[in-house]
């Protein structure tokens, strides 16, 4: 009698179509995971598809329109999820940047698109899916902070802190994780090396920003076995 291979573990990443996202679906595709990947952009869906065919075909990668700030659109992709596979691992990726002016300036404008964007969808997002982990007692969820949540630059305060109020958030997760084995850890980047970042900064060091690939690294080196004792963490990339 044949035993059937293992079924892959089911990983979703939030952002997966854009330029850190993309990364992070290659990595956890290549350790032999299923993805689920969230998303909004219909030409960034269509790039993801076309650079894993295959995973598309082999149903290794599904990709489901949602904007996963909302309670309902989590909950569909959670679903779609554990159709899939129970959910292992969940990479709160979505973000976005606003900035340039103190608060006093109009810096304040930008404060509730930030909490939406940065820290609303990982809450939302992780929500949805932590019941399951509860119950199965295993899992981790893992956020995509920012220096900037910690050195909290001039002109900033929006950006900053939407990323401290979702490093808060990872401690928090943990506390609530401890009791059945859920693990929550952020990684905290400077500068991504991403298209968008050297067409904005263009006289910038970019010898001196972190590649896309080296942080999917250590996202897919947290939610392995090898990082089961590491909670909590906030990890600087």
């Amino acid at each position: 009698m044949t035993t059937a291979p293992p079924s892959p573990r089911c990983v979703i990443v939030t952002g997966g179509t854009g330029a850190l996202g993309r990364a992070v679906v290659q990595a956890f595709l290549d350790a032999g995971d299923a993805v689920v990947a969230p998303w909004i952009v219909a030409a960034e869906r269509d790039a993801l598809a076309a650079a894993h065919e295959d995973a598309v075909a082999a149903g290794r990668l599904v990709l489901l329109e949602a904007d996963v700030a909302e309670a309902e659109a989590a909950a569909r992709v959670a679903r779609a999820a554990e159709a899939v596979g129970p959910v292992a691992v969940l990479v709160n990726g979505v973000g976005g940047f606003a900035g340039g002016r103190p608060l006093h300036e109009g810096g304040a404008d930008a404060l509730a698109p930030m909490l939406r964007v940065n820290l609303l969808s990982a809450a939302t997002m992780s929500a949805a899916v932590l019941p399951g982990m509860h119950a199965r007692r295993r899992g981790v969820v893992l956020c995509v902070a920012s220096r900037a949540a910690l050195d909290c630059p001039a002109g900033l305060a929006a950006y900053s802190a939407s990323k401290a109020a979702l490093l808060a958030l990872v401690s928090t997760l943990q506390h609530e994780g401890d009791a059945s084995g859920v693990r929550a850890c952020a990684v905290v980047p400077t500068t991504i090396d991403t298209p968008a970042n050297r067409a904005a900064m263009p006289a910038a060091d970019f010898s001196r920003w972190t590649p896309p690939e080296r942080i999917a690294g250590v996202l897919r080196w947290l939610a392995s076995d090898e990082a089961a004792s590491v909670r909590g963490a906030f990890v600087p990339v």
